[in-house]
């Protein structure tokens, strides 16, 4: 019901004739983090579908004013570009919780736990870190279909492989697999690909956000086959 809420005021601020007369409320801090970090794909893609409506309305509203007559305060823009970039941080950037960058939040987890969590993923295996868990092949909820896109890659070339990638996919994986006779999927490639398998499964809002945030994806989508 929330996310219908929300979904709703979208297409409101997103409509031509209504922009001059519906401000653009974003929703609260603490509400984007607890439906980001929910076991669900859809609460996430729609999450993140709304979020990008957002940023296309903020972006229309701040253009069609003088700069001395802005309709938004910056701090208000800054805390909403927070969102994006903590998003962006776990999804793509593999920053989780990240408050060095500019207007990050880092998903408002206090230092403390974060350390203690830190401490925890090292524990459970060495090899990874809890800044990387959250990201396209990482994510809990989001991990079983970027690895499906990779297996239907090998699939359209079985016979032509001696190897199979074992899963998570990262870089050097990535890398390490071409060397090993397997699939060549370079990075860059992976993860637009797994965007696009993402919108094609159902789950188009990360992608809109991913796009919406990092113009130059938007090109790189638009000149791949």
């Amino acid at each position: 019901m929330v996310l219908d809420f929300y979904e709703a005021t979208s297409s409101l601020i997103s409509n031509p004739e209504l922009r001059a007369k519906v401000r653009i409320t974003t929703p609260p801090t603490e509400l984007v983090y607890t439906l980001f970090f929910t076991p669900c794909l859809s609460t996430i893609s729609r999450l993140c579908g709304v979020l990008a409506l957002h940023k296309r309305a903020f972006e229309v509203a701040m253009a069609s004013k003088p700069n001395s007559t802005q309709p938004y305060e910056k701090d208000y823009l800054n805390h909403f570009n927070g969102f994006l970039m903590d998003l962006c941080n776990c999804l793509w950037r593999s920053r989780a919780f990240n408050t060095s960058d500019i207007n990050a939040l880092g998903c408002l987890l206090p230092a403390p736990i974060f350390d203690t969590l830190t401490t925890y993923v090292s524990n459970v295996d060495s090899s990874l870190s809890l800044p990387t868990l959250f990201n396209l092949s990482y994510s809990p909820s989001l991990c079983q279909l970027t690895i499906s896109y990779v297996r239907e890659l090998e699939d359209k070339v079985e016979g032509e492989i001696e190897a199979r990638h074992a899963g998570p996919v990262t870089q050097s994986s990535l890398k390490a697999l071409q060397g090993s006779g397997g699939i060549n999927l370079p990075w860059p490639d992976y993860r637009l690909g797994a965007l696009k398998y993402l919108e094609r499964e159902g789950a188009p809002g990360v992608g809109e956000l991913m796009y919406n945030t990092m113009k130059h994806l938007m090109t790189a989508r638009d000149n791949k086959p």
